[in-house]
């Protein structure tokens, strides 16, 4: 599973280019998106295009908002954290400050790998990791159920999790 993305620093004044990506960009992101820590010298060789060019295309798809950030993929259960669930969560009330409450506190808790505010059923989908099931009940506990915006849980249990890829671009 991946890690929260590291945030690369841009002008937040800066407006993305609405500029597409052409098939040296679409090589250039298909190569990080396998291996983030590649070289530029070996990412260059992969796309068929100097260093210098490899450099200054990964800089502009950086600056355009393309790539925006590079992640470690950690090994869940060799840091301690075999335990993964999914957990929907209906809010008891479309208050603004409750949502902002809630989604300025739950999704940077250190178990929550990933958060999604939906449409349907639920409002948001929880994806976390955590030591075992009574960690899991608890933290459910601790963080959601004594939360005065949430208003239903429902908890899925992940066995095992089979990561997607894009594909090509």
């Amino acid at each position: 599973m991946a890690s929260p993305a590291k945030n690369i620093r841009r002008d937040p004044a800066a407006t993305y280019a609405t500029e597409p990506l052409d098939a040296v960009d679409r090589q250039i992101i298909d190569v990080l998106v396998a291996d983030a820590r590649i070289t530029n010298r070996d990412l260059a060789e992969a796309v068929g295009i100097a260093p210098s060019t490899a450099l200054m295309r990964t800089r502009s798809l950086v600056e355009r908002g393309a790539i925006e950030g590079f992640a470690a993929k950690l090994n869940l259960a060799a840091i301690g954290r075999s335990v993964q669930a999914l957990i929907a969560v209906r809010l008891r009330a479309h208050d603004r400050d409750q949502i902002d409450a809630f989604t300025s506190r739950v999704p940077r808790l250190p178990e929550v790998l990933s958060t999604f505010h939906t449409s349907g059923s639920v409002d948001y989908l929880l994806h976390i990791a955590v030591v075992d099931t009574d960690a899991l009940r608890d933290w459910v506990l601790d963080n959601l159920t004594t939360d005065p915006a949430v208003g239903n849980t429902e908890t899925t249990l992940v066995f095992k999790h089979i990561p997607g890829h894009a594909g090509p671009l």
